[in-house]
């Protein structure tokens, strides 16, 4: 089994079959990393640096009892029990409205609401986990919501071709209707890419209109590890563009297309996706 174990404190992580040593810089203690086949060869944590590990999580502890003691009432969310709103031959929609848990209904009208979109591709399977994780444990004040569309295609979901066009399907008949007709103020339909379609995690905004644009600018401006791909007049534009993102940005709705890396790990592209979600809700007034 592979390990990146520290220099400086001993300590050492195991790898996951879908995690390389690339990405991991550095240890939490600052320490250097080494990649070793065995466990056996770590190095031993000198009686200093034990004692101060010991005291340091001690700390820790302390400080997480006290942050748990008084954690204010807006980490909580409160979500509707998923409803399927559509099904057909090609598969099913889900609907799940997040608020927090101390608002008193589940309505968004007052709310900075983002629609989040998950599934359309059913074979991008890090993107489908990771955002639907984040969403469900995204800590919201009580001026935000989040509405989570989960696009379940059961018609060959691992079919390239025909899993992408019923998932596309399935989003332009029912998730883009039920947006427009509620209270969102973003969309992000979430992907994940292989190697050679575009660099690491990014947006694009296929329509070009101002209110997404604009969206773009700052996400590449606040999280320099995205890259915003803007389209241009000889941009070749795929059929999700046509039937999905264009429609919404058609009726003035910021959208964005979100593409992280299918290599990534889970724990790197969570927090990711937590920091766009977090840039989105600061950018709408």
């Amino acid at each position: 089994m592979p390990y990146l174990i520290c220099q400086n404190c001993g300590g050492y992580y195991h790898l996951d079959d879908d995690e390389s040593p690339d990405d991991f810089d550095r240890c939490q203690c600052g320490g250097k990393l080494i990649y070793s086949e065995y466990l056996e060869y770590k190095p031993r944590m000198s009686r200093k640096k034990f004692y101060g590990a010991l005291s340091v999580i001690a700390i820790l502890t302390i400080l997480a009892a006290g942050y748990i003691v008084f954690l204010p009432h807006f980490n909580e969310v409160s979500a509707t029990n998923p409803s399927v709103i559509a099904t057909d031959y090609r598969g099913s929609v889900g609907k799940e409205i997040i608020t927090p848990s101390n608002t008193n209904s589940n309505a968004t009208a007052s709310k900075k609401t983002i629609a989040v979109i998950t599934g359309m591709h059913p074979r991008e399977k890090l993107s489908i986990k990771t955002a639907s994780d984040v969403v469900d444990q995204y800590s919201l004040s009580s001026n935000q919501a989040i509405i989570h569309y989960t696009v379940n295609v059961t018609n060959k979901p691992e079919n390239y071709v025909t899993g992408r066009a019923n998932g596309e399907e399935l989003v332009a008949n029912y998730v883009i209707p039920d947006i427009k007709k509620s209270n969102v103020d973003v969309v992000i339909i979430c992907h994940d890419h292989a190697p050679g379609y575009g660099r690491g995690y990014y947006v694009a905004t296929p329509k070009m209109d101002s209110p997404s644009v604009a969206l773009g600018e700052v996400v590449e401006k606040n999280l320099p590890e995205f890259t915003y791909y803007r389209a241009t007049a000889h941009s070749e534009h795929g059929s999700s563009t046509l039937t999905v993102s264009n429609p919404l940005a058609s009726v003035g709705i910021r959208t964005l297309v979100y593409e992280m890396p299918e290599w990534a790990s889970y724990n790197q592209a969570y927090q990711e996706t937590k920091k766009l979600i977090g840039t989105c809700f600061q950018v709408i007034n």
